[in-house]
């Protein structure tokens, strides 16, 4: 973990006190320190999303719940705020995408994930067939429409993390850390894995490395 890495961390904890507190307007401040010297901490993300839906800032919330899911797609505790929030602003389609990815994320074991379950099963029971067919149709093309604009936010948010992450190869290159260099465009190639450009540098490092 690096020194930015740590400290971002450490604000991360002092937001945490704050907000046990009640104490809304610190966490926030607290938090956006915590991006600005670590951008791609998806937990702070999270917390702040959790202090803005609070705040009644609702768009800024949004925002950075998408923002901790696109930096780690892993992260559960994101999709299950995500689900309740889009829950609360009756989002049924946008609700249960992010109730399945946290059921097929989470612990068999795990209570959310048993939460998870449930709440997708009493989404997906709300939108079942009506007498009018076409009102459940509809219901279905929201929520098609609705994973699809979640999918294409994703893609999007994954060429620009690859052009960080190849950007960062580049400059390793360019002071002959050839291993870091590899790693960093392996990690660019795996999020844009059609970019010719990067898969060029990955041959021309690995040349660079072995003629060393």
């Amino acid at each position: 973990m690096t020194a930015l890495e740590s400290q971002a961390r450490e604000y991360r904890d002092e937001g945490l006190k704050a907000q046990d507190m009640g104490d809304l307007d610190s966490a926030m401040k607290i938090y956006q320190k915590a991006i600005e010297v670590d951008p791609l901490y998806a937990v702070a993300y999270n917390d702040l999303g959790v202090v803005y839906e609070a705040k009644g800032m609702l768009d800024r919330a949004e925002e950075s719940y998408l923002k901790a899911v696109r930096i780690d797609p892993y992260y559960l505790s994101t999709y299950t705020n995500l689900a309740l929030f889009y829950e609360g602003k009756r989002e049924l389609g946008k609700a249960a995408f992010c109730w399945k990815k946290r059921a097929e994320l989470g612990d068999i074991n795990d209570p959310w994930t048993q939460t998870a379950r449930q709440r997708l099963d009493d989404i997906r029971l709300s939108l079942s067939p009506r007498p009018v067919k076409e009102s459940r149709e509809q219901d279905v093309l929201k929520l098609m429409k609705d994973i699809a604009n979640e999918k294409y936010i994703l893609r999007r948010d994954d060429k620009m993390l690859s052009r960080r992450h190849f950007d960062n190869a580049k400059d390793s290159y360019a002071k002959s850390d050839y291993a870091a260099a590899m790693k960093e465009a392996l990690d660019a190639q795996y999020l844009d894995p059609d970019n010719k450009d990067i898969m060029e540098f990955i041959e021309r490092t690995q040349h660079r490395a072995l003629t060393r």
